[in-house]
């Protein structure tokens, strides 16, 4: 199959990341795969992809819709999956005018954010659409309500997640000198890791006000650190909140970085305390490291925990997360019998090769439909 994937950037960030995995997996399948993203947004596209993408513009509007139906027309694409919701508007429009049979939008999370005028766009673009992808079941149940009629279209395929990178094990004689050397953080102190970008949506202050709870009582030395990878304009608000509540000097903030996995593989808590999510990467990520993981219940967490794989708190509830943390904090064995049970759901259920799978044979569907 010819496929091409729209979305509007491809910078460091989950959606991302879930698009570079099936262009990968799809390629490797032997389709024919074309990245399309726009001019000056494509700061995360990995070398061996670059063949692969093509840009249009992002201003003016104008001009980009002019170039993506221009780009469309020539691929001669038998599918176009768009990605997010700028993608999803532009895309289902020009992949109409460009004459692709099957055009496949997605929701990836609630999207809190949004206002009237997001809404209606979403609508626009369901109708244009041949399928709709969502990433959850909890997104897909918001959607078919929002949607009417046309959420009808909507298909729940989970992420995938690398389960060889992600593998605490390929780090386990490495672990302490990287606690030590990279996260100083002092031999027999627990470690808390949160990877998430440094929006509000994803609630860093809940962690910190939760984290603040749990020093109250114990003393200095017996107090967890907290590890944060992300970047992004919270940044000031967190490093200050995190002073007046005096946690500056167990706080790791160490932005973006390449090679997550292994300060994964060197903390002992996952924690995630987001307002609104799709289907995490980064729960994904934690669970494929065998870290025991305390989220917030919203969009997708739980559905991705199950049962018996970590802790899943209310939104916002900064006491019964730390109470979720506490718990895992004081017991290795609860951590460790968690951490080998998010390991096995992770390689049982959301790895890269049947995410792939189910997608290419969605497509295949269809196509043969159509």
């Amino acid at each position: 199959m010819k496929i091409a994937i729209y979305i509007g950037q491809l910078g460091v960030g989950g959606a991302e990341g879930q698009v570079i995995l099936l262009a990968r997996g799809l390629r490797a399948r032997g389709h024919d795969v074309l990245l399309v993203s726009e001019e000056g947004r494509t700061s995360a596209v990995p070398y061996d992809l670059l063949p692969n993408l093509t840009t249009v513009p992002h201003r003016p509007r104008r001009a980009r819709h002019r170039a993506l139906k221009e780009t469309l027309a020539a691929a001669r694409a038998d599918v176009l999956h768009c990605q997010l919701t700028a993608a999803n508007l532009w895309g289902a429009a020009a992949g109409r005018r460009a004459g692709i049979g099957v055009i496949i939008i997605s929701f990836l999370s609630t999207d809190p954010w949004k206002r009237w005028y997001h809404r209606a766009a979403d609508r626009y673009a369901a109708r244009r659409a041949t399928a709709i992808l969502a990433n959850s079941q909890r997104v897909a149940e918001y959607y078919r309500r929002l949607l009417g009629k046309d959420g009808e279209k909507i298909r729940v395929i989970y992420n995938g997640v690398d389960t060889r990178r992600f593998d605490g094990a390929r780090f386990a004689a490495a672990r302490a000198a990287i606690r030590t050397d990279e996260l100083h953080v002092p031999a027999g102190a627990t470690v808390i890791i949160n990877v998430a970008n440094l929006h509000p949506v994803k609630n860093h202050a809940l962690l910190l006000r939760a984290l603040a709870q749990i020093h109250a009582g114990l003393n200095a030395a017996a107090r967890p650190y907290l590890v944060l990878i992300g970047e992004g304009p919270e940044k000031k608000n967190i490093v200050g909140e995190a002073g007046q509540l005096g946690l500056l000097p167990y706080l790791r903030l160490l932005g973006a970085v390449r090679d997550v996995e292994k300060y994964l593989a060197a903390a002992d808590v996952f924690a995630l305390s987001s307002d609104a999510e799709g289907f995490s990467n980064a729960l994904l990520e934690a669970m494929a490291s065998s870290l025991a993981c305390v989220a917030t219940d919203v969009g997708g967490n739980a559905e991705a925990l199950g049962p018996g794989a970590g802790i899943v708190t209310p939104p916002r509830d900064h006491e019964a997360f730390a109470a979720g943390l506490d718990g895992l904090l004081k017991k290795e064995n609860a951590r460790e019998k968690l951490g080998a049970e998010a390991r096995r759901r992770a390689v049982d259920l959301f790895g890269v090769r049947r995410m792939v799978g189910e997608t290419e044979a969605w497509y295949r569907r269809l196509c043969n439909a159509e």
